[in-house]
């Protein structure tokens, strides 16, 4: 398959990958900007992680991963990219932050698409507009949030943890009182949730 023009950065693996680990980073953001939260939450180095960049320019060199009059072009253009990797989606987990968070979900629930490994969605919410699957198979998911967050919602967070659980989800939900970031109290919880992946 020919690749897909999008930048990303590549964390190798320590030895033989288990699987991926491919996270995307916030509205305004860069990849270089989670390379070193990828070695806090895979500390053996266990998968061979994926960065990628946001295909929307926002201003100084800084990115976003929706127009939201036309979110599904750019669900569709990641996805090529994601799928140009050659990953195997048993053995690949999608993460992100905010609004990289909502690239995950959108990737991991989409109708007619394999379900990844895992999930981990932080600061973030469902998307909005784009279709969902939600019902079996589900990969394991892993939802962080604070309750101070005024970016994104608390009750975001505890509604898309209500929902997945509601259709058959399993879903480790990890909620503090920090703000819009991410709590490193749930770094463990994190660490925990992907050694039992894929």
């Amino acid at each position: 398959m020919t690749p897909v023009a999008l930048r990303h950065l590549e964390r190798p693996a320590a030895g033989e990958a288990v699987g991926a680990l491919v996270f995307f980073h916030g509205y305004f953001g860069i990849p270089e900007d989670f390379l070193a939260f990828v070695d806090k939450i895979d500390p053996d180095r266990r998968f061979h992680g994926y960065l990628p960049e946001a295909p929307l320019h926002v201003r100084d060199g800084r990115w976003s991963w929706f127009d939201w009059e036309a979110p599904e072009e750019q669900i569709t253009l990641v996805a090529d990219w994601l799928d140009s990797l050659g990953v195997v989606p048993a053995w690949t987990v999608l993460g992100g932050w905010s609004q990289g968070g909502v690239m995950a979900y959108a990737l991991a629930l989409a109708p007619g698409r394999p379900p990844p490994s895992g999930l981990l969605a932080l600061g973030a919410q469902l998307p909005i507009g784009p279709p969902l699957r939600l019902e079996p198979p589900f990969p394991a998911i892993a939802i962080g949030h604070g309750t101070a967050d005024d970016a994104v919602a608390i009750d975001h967070a505890r509604s898309a943890r209500d929902a997945l659980r509601a259709a058959g989800a399993d879903v480790l939900y990890l909620e503090t009182r920090i703000g819009h970031q991410i709590d490193q109290e749930i770094v463990p919880d994190l660490r925990s949730f992907l050694a039992q992946l894929p």
